[in-house]
């Protein structure tokens, strides 16, 4: 209990026994703190593993949250790329992408702005995660404030609204969404500027390098699919002034039924939207409604304006034309989905139809539309062999043919067009396709 280790016992024998004693308890205690030296370091070499070890974990477990960073950025690049190959629809594409890039920079608000027609304001195009718009203005002069100044030097600018900004917009933003620093970030293809969309961070941005290169890449995809969005509308412009230009060469060879194809194609297309039609289905009855007599341009003016009545070669003639403008649709790519519509818009409910006589739901649904809103058409419009009926007498007509020339199910779904007050002949001469 002392420390106590060894022991000499009286009477001393020799000096020997003595001199070895104190040895042992010399040699002892120099074990002792050897030992204890020993412990000390080993317990200090411990201590420095341990310290060494949590850095590396520190370390690692850093690197795994920087990877998991960068695999998320590409992600959200790579998903950005496929969505702009798979939707059509800008608006959807600028909106999914916005929510793509919000959700990887830690949900932060952010405005897409695009330069309007003029091209002197910048219209706000989507917003994701603000709590209101109600300081978000709707338009922004081109040359206005921090988003002006962005767009006009066309580089992307980083800054903190309360340090170095005066602009009311900016400043209102992000202290309704208590955001303290603001990143805008130019669109622009080819030199020429289409916008920019700007991102509100609740804490200081310190923009790295890998965050820079997200935003600028996210910009590039945004600004290509613009542009692309740009070409692909005038392409459809055109190739829908085409397809009305021929329309109206049909219509225009008969005095009595110019204007024709559009008529046919504005009844198709309510009733077609009455049925929930999506836009792809309406665009397609649409084609077909405009080109619905195409194959007419084959047939000489003799027949079509005949104001008698036609003999059997004749009506024969008349007969072949939608066969006629099957061949002339399927020769172009683009409006060959529009040829079998053409092609079976004179078939009947019952098969007595042609070109082939076939019935009921064998007859494709937009051919069933169509052949409603031509008969219409040609019920209400003067003809060189007679005037036009009144919309009272047309609808009687109609009845009578249902479930024999008209598929019942489209002619109810027009008489509730027509009775439920939707369908007024003098508001199609106005209206837009």
């Amino acid at each position: 209990k002392r420390g106590v280790f060894d022991y000499i016992m009286k009477p001393f024998q020799n000096m020997q026994i003595i001199v070895q004693a104190i040895r042992r308890a010399v040699e002892r205690k120099q074990l002792i703190q050897d030992r204890k030296t020993l412990v000390e370091d080993l317990k200090r070499t411990n201590d420095e593993l341990a310290h060494h070890r949590q850095l590396l974990i520190e370390k690692v477990w850093k690197a795994d949250e920087e990877l998991a960073q960068r695999v998320k950025r590409l992600s959200i690049l790579y998903e950005i790329s496929r969505s702009a190959s798979s939707i059509t629809r800008l608006d959807q594409f600028l909106e999914s992408t916005m929510s793509k890039l919000s959700a990887t920079m830690n949900n932060a608000p952010c405005i897409l702005w695009l330069l309007d027609e003029s091209r002197k304001r910048m219209r706000r195009e989507v917003s994701v995660g603000l709590s209101t718009l109600e300081h978000v203005p709707e338009l922004i002069g081109r040359d206005e404030g921090n988003l002006g100044e962005a767009v006009r030097l066309n580089r992307p600018r980083m800054f903190e609204p309360s340090a170095e900004s005066s602009d009311p917009v900016f400043r209102q933003i992000c202290q309704r969404e208590g955001a303290v620093s603001v990143a805008i970030i130019p669109l622009s293809f080819e030199d020429t500027v289409l916008g920019a969309f700007t991102m509100f961070f609740p804490e200081s941005f310190t923009s790295t390098e890998e965050d820079v290169s997200l935003l600028a890449a996210v910009a590039d995809q945004v600004s290509v699919s613009i542009k692309n969005a740009d070409l692909f509308a005038n392409q459809q412009r055109l190739f829908r002034e085409t397809i009305e230009a021929l329309a109206t060469a049909i219509d225009s060879r008969d005095h009595y039924t110019g204007g024709h194809s559009y008529m046919v194609t504005q009844y198709a297309l309510t009733i077609a939207r009455k049925m929930g039609f999506s836009d792809d289905g309406l665009e397609l009855i649409r084609v077909a409604g405009l080109l619905h007599d195409i194959g007419k341009i084959g047939i000489s003016d003799n027949i079509l304006n005949k104001p008698g009545k036609l003999t059997e070669e004749e009506m024969g003639v008349i007969k072949a034309h939608p066969i006629l403008g099957r061949m002339i649709i399927e020769s172009i790519e683009a409006l060959k989905p529009a040829a079998r519509i053409v092609y079976h818009h004179h078939e009947h409910f019952d098969g007595s139809g042609y070109p082939e006589g076939i019935k009921a739901r064998d007859i494709p649904l937009e051919s069933r539309i169509l052949q409603v809103a031509d008969i219409f058409h040609a019920l209400t419009s003067d003809r060189i062999y007679r005037k036009a009926l009144s919309l009272e007498k047309a609808i009687a007509v109609i009845r009578e043919e249902m479930g024999t020339v008209i598929d019942p199910e489209i002619g109810n779904i027009f008489l509730e067009i027509v009775e439920t007050g939707d369908f007024r002949l003098e508001n199609f001469h106005s209206f837009p396709l």
